[in-house]
């Protein structure tokens, strides 16, 4: 059996929306017709593909709600059936639609998530996959949403140490062009034929340009929302922002630590699923993102499988403060990995939160020093030729 999902008008004209379960296409279309359902179309859900993906957030309300309804006692099957009548007019139909036919036809759930990779990463495959080996699908699935939701807390706390400069710059670049392009030209009059002071000058040649090239510049801003919208919405744009970004000493140390603390919050969820230390850390090591923290984790890895211990494995590595490795020596010998690495993610992230904090605290002075030095600059360049009397004796 597979599952088709059909176009159909109601009595009254209105567009209706539904799936059925049928050997065929040709067998779904006469069940309808059986029903008294006249269908506009009908399509199987297993020709479609995988679209689009999901947000994290959209991920983690999935998860969330996946475990409440295995906790509950229903079947896997009717969870996400449940969860697909629930979300029928969101993007998220889509893939339970899939997930429900995928499962009802027999394949496991991490299986059928491998369709979805853009929503559902390795580790969250490889968490499913090691808990349908142990029975702890509820389990691993409350693991994997408190997971998502610490990096969602990381990932505002980010935005939320670069919106305040973001706005000041903003608001910074539109007094500045309110300056240029109304305030100053309104002056020209006043001061024609005067021999003027070189602030002046400077500030009346600058409104000048921007009067004769405000197309250009224009097109210039159209040029930079348009860039600026590409590297937000596109994958490309994002990899192409985080290279240049990594290229900044101060910037890169900072990635660093949030690769590290993802990875060994993965880690540590990992092991207490079950698997071995170093295929946990193997697994998480694919969540890194960070081309330097990768080289430094891979080279420590293989020296674990030589025969190394992780003190030993992850000193001296790039990255990796010494402490690290001393902390993971002492769990390793006390047969507590999972509880220590939990404790250096929280360190990571107590230090994020101070870098952050310490972001925001240099950003506002420095971008109102900035502000304040450009309206200053224009209002010294304008009150200057004022403080002239004799000038405009005539």
């Amino acid at each position: 059996m597979a599952l088709f999902r059909y176009n159909a008008l109601s009595e009254k004209g209105r567009n209706i929306r539904g799936t059925v379960d049928a050997e065929s296409l040709q067998d779904a279309t006469l069940k309808l017709i059986r029903r008294q359902i006249l269908v506009v179309n009908v399509t199987s859900l297993g020709e479609k593909r995988d679209k689009g993906t999901l947000k994290l957030s959209e991920v983690l309300s999935l998860t969330r709600e996946l475990a409440r309804l295995l906790d509950a006692g229903l079947p896997l099957y009717e969870c996400l059936s449940s969860l697909e009548e629930k979300y029928c007019s969101h993007k998220t139909h889509e893939l339970l639609l899939d997930l429900c036919d995928q499962i009802r036809s027999g394949r496991p759930f991490s299986e059928a998530l491998k369709k979805h990779k853009g929503s559902f990463d390795l580790l969250y495959r490889s968490m499913i996959a090691n808990a349908e080996k142990t029975g702890g699908l509820v389990k691993a699935l409350q693991e994997l949403a408190r997971l998502i939701d610490r990096q969602l807390q990381m990932k505002k706390k980010l935005l939320g140490a670069l919106l305040y400069p973001a706005l000041l710059g903003t608001f910074c670049l539109v007094v500045l062009n309110t300056l240029l392009f109304f305030v100053v030209p309104s002056l020209f009059d006043l001061f024609e034929g005067k021999e003027l002071h070189s602030f002046t000058r400077f500030v009346f040649a600058c409104s000048h340009f921007a009067l004769r090239a405000k197309w250009f510049l224009v097109a210039l801003l159209a040029c930079l929302i348009s860039g600026a919208a590409w590297t937000v919405f596109s994958n490309q744009g994002k990899l192409l922002v985080k290279k240049m970004f990594l290229r900044f000493p101060g910037v890169k140390e900072l990635w660093a630590k949030i690769a590290l603390a993802r990875f060994f919050r993965a880690s540590a969820t990992l092991l207490e699923g079950g698997l071995p230390a170093l295929f946990a850390m193997q697994q998480a090591g694919k969540t890194l993102r960070h081309p330097g923290a990768e080289k430094s984790m891979e080279e420590a890895l293989r020296q674990i499988q030589e025969g190394e211990t992780f003190e030993k494995a992850l000193s001296g590595k790039l990255f990796i403060p010494p402490l690290i490795p001393r902390m993971l020596g002492i769990a390793q010998a006390g047969g507590s990995l999972p509880a220590m690495m939990h404790q250096i993610a929280s360190i990571y992230e107590e230090d994020l939160e101070k870098s952050f904090a310490h972001i925001t605290t240099l950003a506002q002075p420095i971008l109102l020093l900035i502000l304040g030095g450009m309206v200053g600059f224009v209002l010294l360049s304008v009150l200057l030729p004022l403080t002239d009397v004799s000038s405009f004796a005539a």
